[in-house]
């Protein structure tokens, strides 16, 4: 399998889960907490396949558009530290005001996060990387698992 195949794979994944978990703001506290630690895993889990990626992709610094490379990997951290920081706040107070700010600040960053991998790095690795690459990508990848 071509590694781009599997990270779009799971962005149309996330996609998904992003907006049942929208969705999920409406149904209470239960069911919105346990879709969002569901998120949380699963970005969590496609974050590092996008990281081992990432490292291949750009070993040597390779990458003539080193903003792209750097905003990639920032959307991962603060990705990561908003959903703990929305889990912790949901816990602690349920959905308010300051919660609903803070989770539609995330989707306007990871939704345009998956948008900029899929038009403008994507397309730079299938250019740039060897099949062999390819497969070592993929290869690291299943090992991670």
């Amino acid at each position: 399998m071509d590694p781009h195949e599997l990270l779009l794979s799971d962005h149309k994944t996330l996609r998904t889960q992003a907006a049942d978990l929208r969705a999920a703001i409406k149904t209470g506290p239960k069911v919105l907490t346990e879709k969002l630690v569901s998120f949380q895993k699963v970005i969590q889990k496609h974050f590092k396949l996008e990281d081992i990626y990432y490292r291949v992709l750009d070993d040597g610094k390779r990458l003539e558009d080193r903003g792209l490379v750097h905003q990639l990997r920032n959307d991962h951290a603060a990705v990561v530290f908003t959903l703990e920081s929305l889990a912790i706040r949901l816990r602690k107070n349920g959905v308010n005001e300051d919660w609903l700010t803070r989770f539609n600040n995330l989707m306007d960053v990871f939704l345009p996060h998956l948008d900029q991998e899929e038009e403008a790095l994507f397309p730079i690795g299938k250019k740039t990387l060897s099949t062999g690459e390819q497969k070592t990508i993929i290869e690291k990848m299943d090992a991670s698992e």
